[in-house]
């Protein structure tokens, strides 16, 4: 259970017993604020969003495979808003398919990308290859006098 939930059930126990032993007025007011605030209950506060990205395309932000538990990415949608962190579910071809899209977007210095489609994930490089590039160095910082 994340925090969120944790909170407002107690927040629900607490107040409900007020309620109990009070008017039918504050079990009414009780009963308003209690649904009023069950959606605060559902977001994620730094934790992974436990439902589905919608269909689309994202921008892979960050990922990390817990192996026979769960894929944990950060994704970014584009101009629809902030980046996302997500919950998937595992899988060892989804895992394998993450795995070398990052390993290969790595070497090639590109991104990788994920398509959503119903419940499964696919993942890819995306983006142009530095290859025919040659990166200059970066100028070093002069420390001191």
């Amino acid at each position: 259970m994340t925090p969120a939930i944790t909170l407002w059930l107690a927040f629900v126990l607490a107040a409900g017993a007020i309620a109990w032993f009070g008017t039918k007025r504050q079990a009414i007011a009780f009963l308003i604020v209690a649904i009023a605030t069950a959606p605060a209950a559902f977001l994620t506060l730094g934790h992974a969003a436990p439902w589905q990205p919608a269909k689309g395309h994202y921008t892979v932000l960050g990922a990390r495979i817990d192996v026979d538990e769960a894929i944990y990415v950060l994704l970014d949608a584009g101009g629809d808003g902030e980046p996302r962190f997500y919950k998937l579910p595992y899988s060892a071809q989804q895992a394998n398919s993450l795995q070398n899209a990052l390993d290969t977007a790595e070497a090639n210095g590109t991104g990788v990308g994920m398509t959503m489609d119903g419940d499964a994930a696919g993942f890819a490089e995306e983006g142009q290859h530095g290859g025919s590039e040659v990166k200059q160095a970066e100028p070093q910082a002069i420390i001191g006098g």
